[in-house]
């Protein structure tokens, strides 16, 4: 399926998210794995490829890190992030819960949340962010709640825009319930549709906040 146009994830995505959650240890999925890849990682990148104006794809691996949080050592889901360059960009992840989506910069690091709150506290860089909001918002895309329960150091309590400034990431996201268009080329449309709404506040993060200029460890 690799090189062709996105056709929706077929049914036997869905059948083997639900046998793998009814066997999740190594072993099975192993025996597995080509189902895993043809069903899931496959579709995934022919819907990038249709996407490819967005930027090119990276799907992530199957194995959960186990060392320090009890989990499941495969993961129950395929998440594939497009464009993002470090600086903002978009994800999407197909599991049993549903079809997510989101976009913006998610955990960023220290001194790109500060360029985050500099630029929310310019009266003419905020306006700009907002209407971007509001142009994901009109996509049926969800702005994140807000973490901080008052206003971060620095910044007075009053703060008319105290409602960004608490926040420590700057995503929109939307999550669909499995539907029949999941399996068609629909899905791809639908995904496109949110990429283009998401896409002023991922440019606004390029433009206003760029990639960390400190060194990372990889999670």
């Amino acid at each position: 399926m690799t090189g062709s146009a996105f056709r929706g994830w077929p049914p036997e995505a869905l059948e083997f998210l639900r046998d793998l959650e009814a066997n999740n240890d190594r072993d099975w999925f192993k025996a597995n794995r080509s189902r895993h890849q043809e069903f899931l990682v496959e579709p995934a990148l022919a819907l990038a490829g249709d996407l490819s104006d967005f930027g090119p794809p990276h799907v992530f691996r199957p194995w959960n890190d186990t060392r320090f949080h009890m989990r499941p050592p495969i993961k129950e889901h395929v998440g594939m992030t497009i464009g993002y360059e470090g600086a903002g960009g978009y994800y999407v992840e197909i599991s049993l819960d549903g079809l997510f989506f989101g976009a913006g910069l998610h955990q960023p690091a220290p001194d790109q949340l500060e360029g985050i709150r500099r630029a929310i506290d310019q009266p003419k860089l905020v306006k700009s962010l907002k209407q971007a909001i509001g142009h994901a918002e009109a996509g049926g895309l969800a702005l994140n709640e807000p973490v901080l329960t008052r206003a971060p150091r620095g910044y007075p309590a009053d703060h008319p825009e105290l409602d960004l400034l608490r926040r420590k990431s700057l995503t929109v996201s939307k999550r669909h319930e499995l539907r029949t268009w999941l399996h068609k080329p629909d899905c791809g449309r639908r995904v496109r549709a949110h990429l283009e709404a998401a896409a002023p506040l991922v440019a606004w993060l390029r433009e206003h906040v760029g990639p960390t200029q400190s060194p990372r460890s990889r999670r």
